[in-house]
């Protein structure tokens, strides 16, 4: 696998590891190499899965290695990067299937605190608790850009503005601190592929508090303008302070 430090898509600023984006591209690259009638089919969909077992560090050489595996649904492959011999990430690809069902939550709603209603008979609360929703827009690479495609929304691009998001909501929902250091543990995509740059894409968040150090995202990928969902992403990380991440890596 390439991993390129001049790209200033993912060495945007100056880091001491490979950052987790390159491994997902890696896996992406890997697979429109070998199956782009899948990667760009309009109307398909990609569903990834991906652990990022330990940090990967620049210098040593990261081998990508894997193969088709069976499944019923549709084409499958499994992926492990491994760098002086031991797995960084590995990765399961299914195209293909169902989509996961994307939802408003209301038939699930958890009814709202009696006590915030002022009533006391739990029969008499007729609303649910609310729910903070947080939303961005889904911005397009632009032409030349590393994650650009021909007229389509890319599977690298959707995923790193959920990165992204992730990021962000680190700071402003969980009260990170701005230079902390978010380490990815887990990936969940269930995505389109082949999906037009002309529907207007949004990434829904259902505010969910941190579990100490580490943290759950999920997005819904919905049309702007319609509301219609088209995948889900969901990203754990493990977030250290800034002297925290310098303590572990000096004892590496």
């Amino acid at each position: 696998m390439v991993v390129d430090e001049n790209d200033l898509c993912f060495f945007d600023h100056p880091l001491d590891h490979v950052p987790g984006m390159v491994l997902v591209a890696g896996v992406l690259d890997v697979l429109g190499d070998r199956a782009p009638e899948w990667v760009d089919a309009a109307g398909g969909r990609l569903r990834l899965s991906m652990s990022f077992d330990r940090m990967c560090e620049l210098g040593p050489p990261v081998l990508l290695s894997g193969g088709p595996i069976a499944a019923d649904d549709g084409p499958a492959w499994e992926l492990v990067a491994l760098q002086d011999g031991e797995a960084v990430s590995r990765a399961t690809v299914r195209f293909g299937g169902t989509p996961a069902p994307v939802g408003s939550g209301r038939e699930g709603a958890v009814p709202a605190d009696p006590a915030l209603v002022h009533r006391h008979r739990p029969e008499n609360v007729l609303l649910g608790g609310a729910v903070r929703v947080e939303r961005a827009a889904v911005l397009v690479p632009p032409p030349g850009h590393r994650l650009a495609g021909a007229g389509v929304h890319t599977l690298g691009a959707l995923v790193e503005s959920a990165r992204q998001m992730a990021t962000m909501l680190g700071h402003t929902a969980h009260g990170r601190d701005l230079d902390a250091q978010m380490l990815w543990l887990s990936l969940e995509a269930d995505l389109p592929t082949g999906l037009p740059v002309e529907v207007p894409l949004e990434l829904w968040w259902e505010f969910a508090p941190a579990r100490g150090a580490r943290a759950v995202f999920r997005f819904a990928v919905v049309d702007a303008e319609s509301g219609e969902g088209y995948g889900r992403l969901q990203i754990g990380v493990h977030t250290l302070s800034r002297a925290g991440y310098l303590k572990r890596r000096s004892a590496k």
